[in-house]
């Protein structure tokens, strides 16, 4: 009988590039949260460690707004960051760069229904057969808007 593995256990095999990437990923999720603590509550959620190398940190940052406000203290952060963590210990130098937007659907433009011939000649029956005159007029109207059939 042949046993399946985990994905988890998939994953995580050193020999691959994709349990080397997820291996990675978890990393830099849990140096995430402990370099978020540096940071001020409403910014923290916007900031991401994109990567470590050497003595630079990269910081991935929601927004340009976020951005320039992670900047303006970012220097000043760095002997705190040197005694949080091992992995922060070498960092002299730290860029901000900004996600890129969220991939969104563009929109889908509007199309006005289709009348066809048939039930534009219901909507006429049914305008000759009302007592309102502004009832009457309106579904004339709109029955008059049938797409005409070639």
């Amino acid at each position: 009988m042949k046993l399946s593995r985990s994905l988890d256990k998939v994953l995580q095999e050193a020999d691959s590039d994709l349990g080397i990437l997820v291996t990675r990923t978890r990393q830099l999720s849990g140096l995430t949260k402990r370099f978020r603590t540096l940071l001020e509550p409403a910014l923290a959620p916007h900031c991401y460690i994109g990567n470590i190398v050497d003595d630079h940190m990269t910081v991935m940052v929601d927004s340009a707004a976020w951005a320039s406000k992670f900047r303006f203290y970012s220097q000043s952060i760095i002997p705190s960051l040197n005694a949080l963590h091992p992995s922060f210990s070498k960092i002299k130098h730290i860029q901000a760069k900004i996600l890129s937007p969220r991939y969104e659907p563009a929109p889908v433009p509007y199309k006005r229904p289709e009348l066809n011939q048939e039930n534009a000649a219901g909507l006429k029956t049914l305008a000759d057969s009302v007592d309102d005159d502004a009832l009457e007029e309106a579904l004339t109207r709109l029955a008059q808007r049938a797409k005409q059939e070639n």
